[in-house]
């Protein structure tokens, strides 16, 4: 493949994480670094388009650095073939002082945001312990720093799981590694990195990081890479703390969604049949996709500038609104199994005050903000249905921007209007009516269980650790409290690939799990039906005709090989990444970085829906 550099300079349209409708103009200066696609991955460009060895990362520059940290293959931040166990487990609390990272391009356009630097490494602590070859972070959920005024950084942090292991020659040290990704609680990006560092004795080197990869960006417009050697010491764990993560790690290493490599399947189907999974889709746009099928999920490399990314099945990707299905969906979806389909009907205006106050919110149901169908908005529009995007004006940022729950509800209610045509009849998109949902949805709960429950302690409890998933992290609104935050619901969800997979089984099987009813089935059954009207009508098109809309899911229309027309439903999250639900029980997962096309267009499974047909036939439905 052509070793090149791509600049693009592009007046951009900001829309919504999916298809986000407010229509905030930014323009975007992207420099992407474009690799040599060699079995090495050691070729980079520069910017004048000259081919660049990446420099390798020996231990002894971690221990003794010589020189400033420069970008380096991702395989030197994981042990390989030929890495030894490690000398000595590790325990113990690593302290990180905030960083100047050096970044790609070195100008980001947007170096103050909300009067905050992103390209600051945060000041944070990572408590981590090793568990044979595995590095086990104490905390997968979201490290507050910059969202919380720490330091001068804009980032907070979330940090995965990683290895320890020792290499010849390194006199005794032992080295560990772990993916993390750099995130802020009000967008729903992520900026995917690993970190290295060597330890002995109680000792421990410098952490070197880089950020290799990334979701869909809103506030900083330009891809970017980056790289840093960052100042730590070492402390101890809490005791306490470090039983309790034991036992909750070996529960869920007790549930692992199998993960196999693509070419697992290309072998058995043959590569020519799963040619069209990626919809044509560039490397460069896509940040990792898999196909789950017969209880295996089929992964495709996760390809980076600086090499395959480590630990891909682990680290945790920004899905923008590919959260309204993952979440708030699922949890609306609970609640109608425990307490009964009456929670549709229920009015949002009945557990949000403020919306009592403003004319057209008291007839909205909990199923019509589902839907986009809440009728209300402060755009000009028609009732016609020809373009759900028409939903937001200029105010959207108010709403956007602010910090807190009140905020936020305040933002969203007063800044609407009646559109004139009714609740329940028209959709448009906006991401506040599912933030406001969530917040109805929070409020049913406590009226239910007690003010000591939630949504969000529902979600986990009842939903997401009964079928393996463990410790999720979400966004959350900023309060005083930092654990009484509001989850945002229609974006900040920060899944792994496992995640993805066990939500979609969830779905795929009607919300049962292990024999037990967890969501309720009558309504995945209309998600699911492939009917010739699911929902309210967007005005996109893909390529077998018009998108329509219904509880968090975009119906996808498609004409199979064999002749059946109907649709699957899909969820969408801004910059293309989708979780197609298939009728074969398959599933497609994109996490993409699309830049500069509709999100109709970036989010086009057609495709992969002949892949995942060529693997299965879809007709007969079912």
């Amino acid at each position: 493949m052509q070793v090149a550099q791509i600049h693009r300079d592009m007046a951009r349209r900001r829309c919504i994480p999916c298809t986000r409708a407010s229509r905030i103009r930014y323009t975007v200066a992207a420099t992407y670094l474009s690799i040599s696609m060699s079995v090495s991955w050691a070729y980079a460009t520069d910017e004048a388009g000259n081919s660049v060895r990446l420099e390798r990362l020996s231990t002894n520059e971690l221990i003794h650095p010589t020189k400033p940290p420069s970008l380096v293959l991702n395989e030197d931040f994981a042990p390989t073939p030929k890495s030894q166990k490690p000398m000595e487990p590790f325990v113990g609390t690593i302290e990180l002082g905030e960083t100047r990272m050096l970044t790609q391009p070195a100008d980001l356009k947007e170096n103050n945001i909300h009067g905050r630097d992103p390209r600051l490494f945060p000041r944070t602590r990572i408590a981590f312990y090793s568990e044979d070859a595995n590095l086990v972070p104490f905390t997968e959920e979201i490290i507050a720093a910059g969202s919380r005024g720490i330091g001068e950084s804009y980032w907070d942090i979330i940090i995965q799981p990683g290895s320890v292991w020792s290499e010849l020659g390194d006199h005794g040290w032992s080295r560990g590694g772990f993916p993390f990704a750099l995130v802020n609680p009000l967008e729903g990006e992520s900026h995917n990195g690993l970190a290295t560092f060597a330890y002995r004795h109680g000792h421990i080197t410098d952490v070197r990081i880089q950020i290799i990869q990334q979701t869909t960006p809103y506030y900083i417009a330009a891809f970017f890479t980056a790289e840093a050697r960052i100042a730590s010491h070492l402390a101890p764990a809490d005791p306490g703390l470090l039983v309790r993560q034991r036992v909750a790690n070996k529960a869920s290493n007790s549930d692992r969604i199998t993960i196999e490599p693509w070419n697992a399947l290309t072998q058995e189907m043959g590569e020519e049949r799963l040619r069209s999974f990626d919809d044509d889709k560039p490397m460069t746009d896509i940040v990792a996709t898999g196909l789950d099928y017969n209880n295996i999920f089929y992964l495709k490399p996760c390809k980076t500038v600086a090499g395959p990314l480590p630990w891909c099945d682990r680290a945790r990707f920004g899905v923008w609104s590919a959260t309204k299905a993952l979440v708030n969906e699922v949890v609306l979806l609970r609640i109608a199994q425990k307490y009964g389909a009456g929670v549709f009907e229920e009015k949002l205006a009945h557990y949000i005050p403020d919306m009592q106050k403003v004319p057209g919110w008291n007839d909205v149901r909990f199923e019509d903000a589902a839907n986009m169908s809440t009728g209300m908005g402060n755009a000009p529009s028609t009732a016609d249905g020809s373009n759900i995007e028409d939903g937001n004006g200029e105010k959207y940022p108010r709403w956007y921007e602010a910090r807190t729950k009140q905020e936020k509800v305040e933002a969203a209610v007063m800044d609407a209007r009646p559109y004139g045509w009714g609740a329940g009849r028209v959709a448009r998109y906006r991401d506040q009516d599912i933030f406001l949902l969530g917040v109805a949805i929070d409020a049913y709960v406590k009226k239910k269980e007690g003010p000591r429950h939630s949504m969000w302690s529902m979600l986990v409890e009842e939903v997401f650790e009964p079928i393996g998933l463990r410790s999720p992290p979400i966004a959350k609104t900023i309060e005083a409290h930092e654990r009484s935050g509001q989850p945002l619901a229609a974006f900040g969800f920060y899944p792994n690939l496992s995640d993805m997979v066990r939500i979609a089984r969830l779905y795929q099987s009607l919300g049962a799990h292990n024999g037990r009813q967890i969501l309720f089935a009558p309504q995945i059954q209309k998600i699911l039906s492939h009917s010739v009207s699911p929902g309210h009508p967007t005005g996109l098109r893909s390529t077998f005709g018009e998108s329509f809309y219904f509880n968090a899911f975009w119906e996808t229309a498609y004409r199979s090989k064999a002749g059946c027309n109907f649709y699957y439903p899909q969820m969408m999250g801004y910059g293309g990444t989708v979780v197609a639900l298939f009728p074969n029980q398959a599933t497609g997962i994109r996490i993409s970085r699309v830049e500069g096309q509709s999100n109709i267009r970036a989010s086009q499974t057609s495709g992969m829906a002949q892949s995942a047909e060529a693997v299965k036939p879809f007709c007969p439905l079912y």
